[in-house]
């Protein structure tokens, strides 16, 4: 079956989104990799999936895999990254909201019985923090730091691992992407 040109650059666009993202001219406090690696999470490279895991079931929303380590579980459907370690629970997912003055993106971190819900918005960028009385706070430099620890923690692995486009369209990402970032 052919496919035609423009769902080959679109399937290209989104496969090696993460390395155009990360070759993007941005803003200083966006995160276009962050915004990459979660909008074509079932299309991009991630490394050390273990296949035995794999669930795919559509009448109950389930497509999801775990990582080697069974510390990841990457759900497909939801766009979401769970990271699940002793006690402490961190998860990063598409907010689907149909409330339109709703952000982009949100990062939920549980430790025991204390939560955290950073709100990011469209273009990556931590816009406020939610406390347990879900009381709305401005990010101060320390939550920023934290902030990237745990990116860094929930998908630097597939960052580090990107894979290179065979045909390069860094200006076909760029144009549809460089206003969005800027």
């Amino acid at each position: 079956m052919l496919v035609p040109l423009g769902g080959q650059v679109k399937d290209n666009l989104a496969k090696y989104s993460v390395y155009y993202a990360g070759n993007l001219p941005h803003k200083v406090g966006t995160d276009p990799e962050l915004v990459a690696v979660i909008d074509n999470l079932d299309k991009i490279y991630i490394p050390n999936l273990d296949q035995s895991t794999k669930v795919v079931d559509e009448f109950s929303a389930k497509n999801y895999i775990s990582s080697k380590n069974r510390l990841y579980q990457y759900d497909f459907l939801t766009h979401t990254i769970y990271y699940k370690k002793n006690n402490e629970e961190n998860y990063l997912y598409k907010n689907k909201s149909s409330d339109k003055k709703q952000v982009g993106y949100v990062l939920t971190l549980w430790k025991g019985e204390d939560s955290q819900v950073k709100t990011i918005d469209l273009d990556g960028r931590l816009i406020y923090l939610l406390d347990s009385d879900e009381k709305k706070n401005n990010p101060k430099n320390s939550d920023l730091l934290n902030f990237e620890k745990e990116k860094e923690l929930l998908f630097g692995n597939i960052i580090k691992t990107k894979q290179k486009p065979s045909i390069n369209l860094q200006f076909i990402y760029n144009y549809l992407n460089e206003s969005k970032f800027n």
